[in-house]
C-alpha cells in the first residue's frame, strides 16, 4: 500500500513539473507587440475658428469635418508615422448690407465660406505600450490644404482656390474595444492652421477641432 501511495506521489510531482515546463501559448506577447502593425481610422469632428481667422472672417462652429487615415505602428518604439487626408467646411452669413464693388453699389446678403482638404503627414508618440487598452499619444502633423475661399453676396459669388501649407498639433487616446484586438476607438483633440491668406484673411486660418473615430488595425 505505501509503495503504491509513493508511486502515486512520484507521477503527481512529475506531472506537475512537466506543466509547468510546457509553453503556454497565452504567456506569448501580443502579436501587435512583437510585429509592426497597420492602423486605419475613420474620423468624425467638430471645429471651431481661432485668433484672427475668427476675428476677421468666420467665427461659427462647424460640424462638417471629416478624415481618413493610415497609420504605420513601429515595432519597438513608441512612435506611428502615416498620413491623414480630410475635408473641413467653415460658413458664416451676414445679414443684409450694402457692399461696393467696383464702380457698382450692391445689397445682399453676405455669404462667407472656407472650404479645406488637408493632406498631412504625421507622427504619434505613444505614452503607454502597444498591449495597452488605453493608449494615450501626442501628435505632431505637416503637409497642404486645397483651399476654396468663397464669398457669396447673394447670388454673386467671389472665389479663390489655392494650395497652402498646412500644419497641426494635437493630443488623443486610443481606446480598445478588446485586449489585443483589431477595433477601437479614438478621440483626439488637435489644433490645425494653414498659410493661407486672401481678401479677409490676413493671417492664415487656425482652428481647434474635437473628433471621434473608429479604427482597425492589423499586422
Amino acid at each position: 500500500m505505501r509503495k503504491i501511495f509513493l508511486v502515486a506521489l512520484f507521477a503527481i510531482v512529475f506531472s506537475a513539473a512537466k506543466a509547468q515546463e510546457a509553453p503556454k501559448l497565452y504567456t506569448l506577447p501580443s502579436p501587435f507587440e512583437r510585429y509592426t502593425h497597420y492602423l486605419a481610422t475613420v474620423r468624425y469632428s467638430g471645429a471651431m475658428p481661432l485668433g484672427s481667422f475668427s476675428d476677421s472672417y468666420i467665427d461659427k462652429f462647424s460640424a462638417r469635418n471629416y478624415s481618413v487615415s493610415l497609420e504605420w505602428v513601429l515595432r519597438n518604439s513608441p512612435l506611428s508615422i502615416g498620413g491623414e487626408i480630410g475635408s473641413n467646411y467653415f460658413q458664416k452669413r451676414i445679414p443684409r448690407a450694402v457692399y461696393q464693388s467696383g464702380d457698382e453699389t450692391i445689397s445682399a446678403v453676405q455669404t462667407r465660406t472656407i472650404t479645406q482638404y488637408p493632406i498631412q503627414v504625421f507622427a504619434n508618440y505613444h505614452f503607454l505600450n502597444k498591449t495597452s487598452t488605453i493608449q494615450p499619444y501626442a501628435q505632431i502633423s505637416g503637409g497642404a490644404a486645397i483651399t476654396d475661399y468663397t464669398v457669396y453676396y447673394g447670388s454673386l459669388a467671389q472665389q479663390k482656390q489655392k494650395i497652402a501649407p498646412a500644419y497641426g498639433i494635437g493630443l488623443g487616446s486610443k481606446f480598445l474595444f478588446k485586449r489585443d484586438g483589431s477595433f477601437g476607438a479614438d478621440l483626439r483633440v488637435k489644433y490645425e492652421g494653414t498659410s493661407f491668406k486672401y481678401d479677409y484673411i490676413e493671417k492664415g486660418t487656425s482652428s481647434v477641432n474635437a473628433s471621434v473615430g473608429l479604427f482597425y488595425r492589423w499586422w
